[in-house]
């Protein structure tokens, strides 16, 4: 005797692969966003280079390692969605689910990113701290959007289970009406 393994879900790997495209774009281009897009929206007028050295002259060093760290993990997390996605018995929302997920929560260390780096180039530049170029904009809709979609996706997963019970109880009643129709003309 052998056990059946679960087929793999066409549509979970192509969401899959959908969400793994999100969520690596969210990350890389948060990252391009906080380090290199804002900066030179918030002072126009110098090359990123000068803005970076500009900044550490005055005690305002921008660490790219820090926006690395906190985005980079978008990356393989990311992968991780799609591995997920690929393994047997994956359904399309649950690989949707964990791309949203991952989308949404992304908005969190994409703040914590631009924040640090916003704020050391108001102090070095004597600008505002708030978002320059509008694409940060782009990234909170984007988690916004995650964070429909996971409310989306729950209400469909209820519904559907709802509407399964209703259709499996419906069917037992129906059953044991046909046994005791069964036993009555007896």
């Amino acid at each position: 005797m052998s056990v059946e393994k679960p087929s793999r879900s066409a549509a979970a790997i192509v969401v899959g692969c959908v969400g793994f495209l999100l969520v690596t774009g969210y990350a890389v281009f948060g990252m391009l966003q906080v380090l290199v897009l804002d900066p030179l929206a918030a002072v126009p007028d110098m090359t990123l280079e000068e803005i970076y050295l500009h900044a550490a002259r005055s005690n305002e060093t921008i660490h790219v390692w820090v926006v690395v760290m906190l985005l980079g993990p978008g990356l393989l997390l990311g992968l991780g969605s799609l591995v997920l996605s690929c393994r047997r018995g994956a359904t399309w929302v649950q690989s949707a689910a964990v791309a949203a997920g991952l989308l949404f929560l992304g908005g969190f260390p994409f703040f914590w990113a631009w924040f640090g780096v916003g704020m050391n180039v108001a102090d070095a530049f004597g600008t505002s701290g708030g978002d320059h170029t509008g694409w940060g904009a782009v990234m909170w809709a984007t988690s916004g959007c995650a964070a429909l979609v996971l409310l989306l996706l729950a209400v469909w997963v209820g519904v559907r289970s709802g509407v399964r019970a209703w259709w499996a109880r419906r069917a037992a009643l129906a059953q044991d009406n046909l046994a005791d129709s069964t036993h009555s003309e007896a």
